[in-house]
């Protein structure tokens, strides 16, 4: 009893939904807390965690594993470029740019943000990002501004020279981007969340709702509502999308992706127009421009190390090649294991494969598929959501996702995955 009363604890103040996270994580995380906490049986741990703002937050901070990098998912980087170069720019320059991140994580959204808006031109003086987080430990690798090779992914690093040098096997954020994000702890769904800030142009929060029961969700887009401007846009996951419509806000398409904007009056929404990527800037903006940082301003990374990098780069495609091998016969072992009509068996162990991998987007498929042969279409909709938000272009997950939206009668929503599901298979 005591473990679901944490589990409950645990979704009333922070949001959590333990049929998504896994059981067996909080109960692993919480037994780790009650060893290091001297007790000796879990109903004496949770009346610590009942009356310890502090142990609590322990707890969380074994339950939150920060997952992110840099420029994950371009596309919402691209929609920022054309909201300053269509609309700020020409409407809104005299004023300072407002940005939120929430959950800001190890940082890594939050400094693409500014690095976004550096590279358009922008001074640091003319916006403002606020970075927010439940996890001080993320926040303390946020504010150090030291990362990995892990935070780096994809193709396009050109950004890596520019705003970062490198420190032994490591990259350090220069300071011209590190000063111009502002780092704060923060609850989502605390009712003083954010209460005295001034309000947001743009609201990034997409990577934390595809965590939270149904009735989190609705709390936390309440309050992101309220810290909008009118007009302002807000970026969620794309399976959440459609839940913005119930808040009232209208869901616009911007570069390819659908964001919630805040409705105008008659009178402002006149002559409101957003451009696509490809339209030239009028040449009006150019007056608000400032020249884009030179290079020499930015540490540069050297040819030797460039060369430790590629070094580095085919040793961890090796690996990585390696690893995919491994995840994909798991997964065809509790593949034919559904197949042959073993649906509990190959559910309990997709659930301990996604305990120890829990960002694996096929994995997450594969239950959402399991879970739906079981009739369970509440636990499949959240996995086929958690699929989409780590894999955007998962044509799979988001076809079963938007039937199951069809099945339950929210027509809104289904109407808007049809749409992207149409993008998708065009592509």
């Amino acid at each position: 009893m005591s473990c679901l009363e944490i589990e409950n604890l645990l979704r009333k103040k922070i949001g959590i939904d333990a049929n998504i996270i896994g059981s067996r994580k909080i109960v692993k995380a919480v037994e780790t807390r009650r060893v290091i906490c001297g007790v000796s049986n879990i109903n004496d741990y949770l009346q610590i965690l009942q009356n310890s703002t502090e142990e609590f937050n322990e707890l969380v901070e074994l339950i939150v594993v920060p997952e992110t990098w840099f420029f994950r998912d371009s596309q919402p980087y691209h929609a920022l470029i054309n909201y300053v170069n269509s609309q700020w720019l020409n409407k809104f320059h005299h004023s300072k740019l407002r940005l939120l991140s929430v959950p800001c994580s190890t940082g890594e959204e939050p400094y693409s943000l500014a690095m976004t808006l550096l590279d358009l031109g922008l001074k640091p003086t003319q916006f403002h990002i606020d970075a927010i987080d439940i996890s001080n430990k993320s926040l303390a690798k946020a504010r150090r501004g030291i990362y990995s090779c892990n935070s780096f992914r994809g193709h396009n690093l050109e950004f890596q020279s520019r705003y970062f040098k490198p420190i032994n096997k490591e990259y350090q954020i220069s300071d011209y981007v590190k000063t111009s994000v502002n780092f704060s702890q923060g609850n989502l769904l605390d009712s003083q969340f954010l209460l005295n800030r001034q309000s947001y142009d743009i609201i990034l929060c997409r990577n934390v709702l595809i965590y939270f029961d149904s009735l989190s969700r609705k709390i936390t887009l309440k309050s992101l509502n309220r810290l909008l401007k009118t007009a302002g846009l807000i970026l969620v996951g794309a399976s959440e999308t459609g839940e913005l419509a119930n808040l009232g806000l209208e869901i616009i398409r911007l570069d390819g992706v659908f964001v919630g904007r805040k409705k105008l009056t008659n009178t402002e929404n006149t002559n409101l127009h957003y451009s696509s990527l490809d339209d030239h800037k009028p040449k009006e903006h150019k007056k608000y421009l400032t020249p884009a940082i030179k290079s020499t301003q930015i540490p540069q990374v050297s040819l030797e190390n460039s060369q430790i990098n590629n070094n580095q780069n085919i040793e961890n495609k090796n690996i990585a090649t390696k690893v995919t091998e491994r995840i994909d016969h798991t997964l065809n072992t509790i593949r034919n294991l559904a197949n042959e009509g073993n649906l509990t068996e190959a559910a309990s162990q997709c659930q301990s494969y996604l305990y120890n991998n829990s960002t694996n987007a096929e994995a997450y498929l594969l239950l959402g598929e399991i879970y739906q042969a079981q009739k369970r279409e509440l636990q499949a909709e959240e996995c086929f959501q958690k699929a989409i938000y780590l894999d955007p272009k998962n044509s799979e997950a988001l076809l079963h996702l938007t039937l199951l939206t069809e099945e339950r009668g929210d027509i809104s929503k289904a109407k808007i995955l049809r749409q992207r599901l149409q993008r998708l298979q065009q592509l």
